[in-house]
């Protein structure tokens, strides 16, 4: 009896240390997203396929708020082992180092570079009490009655407010930003008649477009979107501008490199396994599977591109 006894004593003592070291063994994928947007579905998608390539677990957690600030600022602060990693947008580590006096981290200097996973393209949607089928239609409109000026985008300052801002420059019209904690805000807003316009993520207006919901009127990029095939380009409709975005995942800064390649290889692997590339078509992206070197360079390219359009159009953002 009391060797029974010392036995259960000791199980229980060592069940917190298993416990412990099975969550110490464990991997942390940071996402800057709420769940259920498209950045955090493609990070679940690739979590899972880490679990399998690397045999551990691999947790994600939603650090969404500020923009995607505070999701950097938790990467900046882990311990740079190559067992906690984020999936992030390009505006907070090309857009805001520009536009934010005091950042919490550096763009550059506090992270390492692992692997770019997706693009994007921006739309320009409409609520559907919009007036509007197209971008002479809104910009008449506009010009006739201010109230339709206003809109919103992802983030202050990000690839999305940068073509709408140029927009509505070449275009001659006014249009006020109307800033949000989120996206699922602002398209309530729209969906209730309180916010005419908005332009981003393509992903975050498909459905809504296809359920008659919202319209979008443009596609600030190239080439059309294939999931709205009707919706002309920016350019086709008489005005010169592009811009996209993509989601990309960093480690901290100082992580070896054998750590990099490591985790670099299983998601680069992973997003390219057909099923990956059917979630991502689903949600609007453009699965890409890039690595460090690729992403370190289309980094730098969009951080030399936002800084000279934030310096042009005068931005600043407040916090």
């Amino acid at each position: 009896m009391e060797r029974r006894l010392t036995l259960t004593l000791l199980a229980a003592l060592c069940a917190p240390a298993i416990a412990i070291a099975q969550s110490a063994s464990s991997m942390r994928l940071f996402t800057a997203f709420v769940p259920g947007a498209s950045g955090d579905a493609m990070a679940r998608a690739i979590a899972e396929k880490m679990r399998s390539s690397l045999g551990e677990t691999v947790i994600v957690e939603p650090k969404a708020g500020a923009g995607g600030r505070i999701a950097l600022e938790q990467l900046k602060a882990a311990k740079p082992d190559g067992r906690t990693l984020v999936l992030s947008s390009l505006t907070p580590l090309t857009a805001y180092p520009w536009l934010y006096a005091k950042l919490n981290y550096d763009a550059f200097a506090d992270f390492e570079p692992v692997a770019h996973v997706a693009t994007f393209k921006y739309v320009f949607a409409l609520a559907m009490d919009v007036k509007a089928n197209n971008l002479a239609e809104f910009v008449s409109l506009v010009k006739s009655n201010s109230k339709y000026g206003f809109y919103s985008s992802p983030s202050q300052g990000g690839g999305a407010h940068l073509a709408a801002e140029a927009f509505a420059r070449a275009a001659g019209i006014t249009m006020g930003y109307v800033g949000y904690k989120g996206t699922a805000n602002a398209i309530t807003d729209m969906l209730g008649g309180q916010l005419p316009a908005m332009i981003g993520n393509a992903a975050d207006f498909i459905e809504l477009t296809t359920r008659g919901k919202l319209k979008v009127i443009g596609v600030a990029n190239a080439e059309r979107s294939r999931h709205l095939p009707q919706v002309p380009t920016f350019r086709e409709q008489g005005y010169d501008i592009e811009a996209g975005g993509w989601f990309a995942i960093y480690a901290p800064a100082k992580t070896p490199a054998p750590a990099i390649a490591r985790a670099s290889k299983a998601i680069i692997d992973g997003v390219n396994e057909p099923d990956v590339k059917a979630l991502g078509d689903r949600l609007g992206l453009e699965v890409t599977g890039l690595g460090p070197k690729e992403l370190a360079a289309m980094q730098k390219k969009e951080y030399d591109l936002s800084g000279s359009r934030i310096r042009a159009f005068g931005f600043k953002a407040e916090d």
